[in-house]
Order: structure tokens, then C-alpha cells, then sequence
């Protein structure tokens, strides 16, 4: 029997005599019951799928050698940080093994320091340093369907005087790898985003005139008393007082 446009349904099988039969769905895997609640909306929608990750974390020691460059002996330094170098020199690789459940990452990266020495205070960058790590996935890695990504996360996290004139760094590296396919998912939605706020903008001139409303003088309140000018009431009144008691 040959393919056919009508033989592919999901979860229908066919018997040699024609009748179609399926197999049960339990009913947590029937994404359609959601339609029954009030204030969502089943879409398609075409995303990304992890269909499996895992990670790794590193922790390299470089040692800086300063001489020739710090003044004397050096009495103290941090960390500043630590970044990728992706050039036409400097490549990020996330490949799998041909016919292995194996994939390998190999990237460049550099790390900055500062650091106190009888001159003062001076910083340092290091050359773009090679790394490289192979990890072991499943099997589904020899599937061409599902493609490999990498992320990598630097942390340049302490740094200390290791000699007079020499540093070492504590660089540490956590990779993600991940097994991806492009799908498309049914899922449950609320509807299309708020609109964002407005972005802030940068102006040469001066800034726009917001105005307090109203612009007229305040209203005494509920229990306030209003004056005159020449405040004749409380002055009145005082005079009167006095002039009772004399």
C-alpha cells in the first residue's frame, strides 16, 4: 500500500481491510478542552522546541606574568571582567560529532583585571585565550532534524596576587548546550501583548514644559478660614479682646 493525502491523520492507523481505527488519547493530551475556559484562545504558534539540554561548568586558572610591565611590586587587584571574542580571527563553534552522540564548543575569550602597583592603579587585558569542552548527549543528536546550540556565559570572579609581578585570574565558563527543532505548538493564549510604553528619548534643547493644571493660586480647604489682604479679622479680633479686658 502506498502513501496516500487522507492516510497520515494523527493517531489514526488503517487495517488491510480499509477500516481506520485509533489509538486512545488521554485527556490531558487534548489540547482542543482548553477552548471550554472562558478568556483563552488555542493558537498555533511556530517556536523553538528544546528537545534536550544540559550544562557545564568550568573554572580556568590564567596566570598574568607583569613583569616588564608593573612598577615594582604589585599590592592588590581585582577582577573587572570577562567577554567573548568573535572575529574573522577568533571563531565560536557548536558542532556535532559525525555518527557520535558527542558535540564540542570551542571559543576565544579575554579577561581584564586591575590591579596597584608603586605607580598606582593600571589595568590589563589579556590576550583572546582558546577554550574548548566535548560533552555527550543522547541519542537523539543523530537526528538531522534537531540542530545543536551553544550558549556561554563568562564570570571573571576573583583575582589574586600569585608573586610580585604576577596575577591569576579564576575565569569561569558555564555552557548550555541545547538539542533544537523548529515547531509549531498549540498552546493556550491570552491575546496579543499591551502596547509598550514610550521610550525615552534624548533632547539636545531644553526639556518639554510640563505645566502643574491648574495654574492658579490654591483653594483654601473645607475647614480653612479665608483671609483678606490686611488680615483685619484676626487683628480685629485681638483688638477687641484687648480692648474688653482693659
Amino acid at each position: 500500500m502506498g502513501c496516500s493525502k487522507d492516510g497520515g491523520r494523527p493517531g489514526l492507523q488503517q487495517r488491510r481491510s480499509g477500516t481506520r481505527y485509533s489509538f486512545p488519547v488521554p485527556p490531558e493530551f487534548k489540547p482542543m478542552q482548553i477552548e471550554e475556559t472562558p478568556g483563552y484562545e488555542v493558537v498555533c504558534i511556530k517556536a523553538e522546541k528544546i528537545y534536550e539540554r544540559c550544562k557545564s561548568v568550568e573554572t580556568s586558572e590564567e596566570f598574568t606574568d607583569l613583569c616588564g610591565i608593573a612598577v615594582g611590586e604589585i599590592e592588590d587587584v581585582w577582577c573587572v571582567d570577562a567577554e567573548l571574542v568573535i572575529d574573522s580571527k577568533h571563531h565560536f563553534k557548536c558542532e556535532k560529532i559525525a555518527n557520535t552522540n558527542r558535540a564540542k564548543i570551542s571559543f576565544w575569550f579575554r579577561f581584564r583585571f586591575a590591579y596597584i602597583d608603586q605607580a598606582g592603579q593600571k589595568f590589563f587585558t589579556s590576550k583572546p585565550i582558546y577554550f574548548e569542552k566535548m560533552v555527550i548527549l543522547s541519542d537523539q543528536i543523530l537526528d538531522k532534524r534537531l540542530y545543536l546550540q551553544c550558549e556561554v556565559f563568562l564570570d571573571c570572579f576573583e583575582c589574586f596576587v600569585s608573586g610580585p609581578q604576577q596575577v591569576t585570574c579564576c575565569i569561569g565558563q558555564l555552557i548550555v548546550v541545547k538539542l533544537i527543532a523548529t515547531v509549531e505548538l498549540m498552546i493556550p493564549a491570552f491575546g496579543f501583548c499591551c502596547e509598550p510604553d514610550d521610550c525615552c528619548e534624548v533632547e539636545a534643547g531644553c526639556p518639554e514644559f510640563l505645566p502643574c493644571w491648574p495654574p492658579f493660586p490654591p483653594q483654601p480647604g473645607p475647614s480653612e478660614e479665608p483671609q483678606n489682604g490686611n488680615g483685619n479679622n484676626n487683628n480685629n479680633g485681638g483688638g477687641n479682646n484687648n480692648g474688653g479686658n482693659g
